[in-house]
């Protein structure tokens, strides 16, 4: 399970949510893919999916793309 998977599950969300809370930039696709964590998704993407999840949580707490898309070291070389 992914750091995001388990907030949206925890927040009792669905992606539809997340589509929803976007600005009609994000997919359900995406989303599903950082659910899943099996491919990874590009900057850009990773930004639009935190947007929308603090969005879709306001106010209980505000992530950052770091909080959910923990980069490896090797990303960083």
């Amino acid at each position: 399970m992914t750091t995001i998977d388990l907030i949206l599950t925890e927040a009792n969300l669905n992606n539809h949510a997340l589509v929803e809370a976007s600005l009609g930039q994000l997919s359900h696709k995406t989303v599903q893919k950082a659910r899943t964590g099996k491919r990874p998704l590009s900057k850009k993407m990773q930004v639009l999916v935190t947007e929308a999840l603090n969005k879709a949580l306001q106010p209980e707490k505000l992530y950052k793309k770091e909080d959910l898309f923990p980069t490896l070291l090797s990303d960083d070389l």
